[in-house]
Formats: structure tokens, C-alpha cells, sequence
């Protein structure tokens, strides 16, 4: 068995972080502690929304009523980006946007809300993302999840009260071989956020924002972890960052990390677990 280890050092700016990463390869074959379960593919919604889009909740409903049917196969992410997402008057002076919003955001072209992409699906005409409204995210999610899984990803996290420093390991296991480079980004999430929401034309003062998109460890598309990829490969990163409890209530974040296709940006397979059990 051969081993390849890589070390990346970066630094990036969501919340005053800072960030550091690691990785370690393993070449396949290797024993059942890596065994691949091939029926695990889970899948991903990234709802754009805003607190003063009186439209959005009714996307919010749709995904919950989604997580509720397929449970922790289905990962949401909440992406507050654009002029509904800006802060305004009170009661909708705070500032839910970050940096990787808005790169999403307008990668993917988004310009209408409430409205999704699901997996990140590639259209080859377009040569961008899908983007679907909340009534299309049902028939996407179930062909996603009908297909066995190319991966599994394990996420590992502890968190340092004494510094306030989000430590997180992904371990990545592939059941395939992938003809593209891969890619892994991790991000965060923060859920059960309470704050003002258009729900139409009333302005909802106590409205639970859940899902919500905080930022990355790693940049809003990560880092290629492989460019020759074969079945039974192991690939494991970690990462570390400093996040302010003034700013984010850390018993409610959680970490997502996604496996995604390089060159169309396509999710791969995607992970969530919360950073304090």
C-alpha cells in the first residue's frame, strides 16, 4: 500500500478565521475499515433566499417538508445572498451574508427567489448549474437518490471551547473510479436562528431561519483532492478555524462537507454532521 501525504496551509476571512488544512491519500485496495456501503448517496438543496422575500418561506416549508421525508439523505443549506438578503430598517437590520454567498451565488447565475439548485446539476447548454424552483426540488431529489452512491464521506469534528476553534476531519472513500479531478469543500452552517422574515406582506419578528449557509473552511469550491482517481482510494483532510461565539451560537452549527466534480462543479456526495453532538 502506498501513502502520499500533501500539507495545504491557507487563510481566509469568514468570521476573523483562521484556517488550516491537511490531507493524507491512501491508494486502494484497502481493509474493511473502509468498506463502502454503494446504496448511502445523500443529496444536496442550496435554497437562495432573503428575509425581506416574501416568497421564500414558501421554499423554506418545501425543504423541510423534504428533510422530514428523506431525513439525513437530504442536506439543505440556507444561501442569503442578494438585495433581499441586505440589511434594512429594523426589524431587518441583520446581516446574514458572507463572502461564499455571493460567489455561489453568482457562479451559478441566481437571480430569481425563492429558487434552488440541487446537487449542483450541470447543464451542458447553459454551462451552469440548474436552477429550479421550490416545486421542482422533489422530482430532482428522488432520481438523485434512486442512483448508488460513487462515495462516503465521513466527517469527524471536535470543537476547543478554550479557543473557540472548529476542528474537522472528512474522510473520503471512493466506490468508483471518476473520470474528473475531485473536489472537497467544508463549510458551515448555523440553524434555529432567530430573526425577521417577510412571510408575505407581514413581517414575521420571531421567524426560525434554519439551514443558514456561515461560511468555509476552505473557500466557496474548496481544493482538488485528486486528479487520478480510482475505486478504493481514501482521501482524509482536516481542517481548523477560529469562529467567535458573539457572532454564531456554536451548539447549532453544523459542518457540511461536499464532494464535488471539478470541472462541472457537480456534487459528488455530501456530508453533514453537528459540530457539538
Amino acid at each position: 500500500m502506498k501513502k502520499i501525504i500533501t500539507l495545504h496551509f491557507c487563510l481566509f476571512t469568514f468570521f476573523a478565521i483562521i484556517s488550516f488544512s491537511a490531507c493524507d491519500k491512501v491508494e486502494g485496495p484497502y481493509g474493511e475499515a473502509g468498506t463502502i456501503a454503494v446504496n448511502n448517496r445523500k443529496v444536496l438543496i442550496e435554497d437562495f433566499t432573503g428575509h425581506t422575500c416574501q416568497n421564500c418561506p414558501d421554499a423554506h416549508i418545501e425543504a423541510e417538508r423534504l428533510h422530514n421525508i428523506y431525513g439525513n439523505r437530504l442536506v439543505i443549506l440556507d444561501v442569503h445572498w442578494g438585495y433581499y438578503a441586505k440589511p434594512q430598517a429594523s426589524p431587518y437590520s441583520d446581516d446574514f451574508r458572507n463572502p461564499v454567498d455571493s460567489i455561489l451565488a453568482t457562479t451559478f447565475g441566481v437571480s430569481l427567489y425563492p429558487s434552488g439548485v440541487v446537487n449542483r446539476l450541470y447543464n451542458p447548454v447553459s454551462h451552469r448549474q440548474t436552477i429550479l424552483g421550490w416545486s421542482e426540488w422533489e422530482t430532482s431529489v428522488d432520481s438523485i437518490l434512486s442512483r448508488p452512491a460513487d462515495a462516503t464521506l465521513r466527517i469527524s469534528n471536535y470543537f476547543s471551547a478554550t479557543d473557540s476553534m472548529m476542528n474537522t476531519t472528512v474522510r473520503t472513500s471512493m466506490a468508483n473510479n471518476y473520470s474528473n479531478p475531485i473536489g472537497l469543500a467544508v463549510y458551515f452552517t448555523e440553524d434555529s436562528i432567530i430573526s425577521a422574515q417577510k412571510v408575505g406582506p407581514i413581517d414575521s419578528l420571531n421567524y426560525i431561519h434554519r439551514h443558514m449557509l456561515r461560511g468555509s473552511f476552505n473557500g466557496a469550491f474548496g481544493e482538488t483532492i485528486s486528479s487520478d482517481v480510482v475505486a478504493g482510494d481514501v482521501y482524509t483532510n482536516s481542517y481548523n478555524m477560529k469562529v467567535s461565539p458573539q457572532t454564531a451560537n456554536v451548539s447549532q452549527i453544523y459542518i457540511v462537507a461536499l464532494l464535488f466534480d471539478i470541472i462541472t462543479k457537480q456534487i459528488i456526495q455530501v456530508e453533514e454532521k453537528k459540530l457539538i453532538p
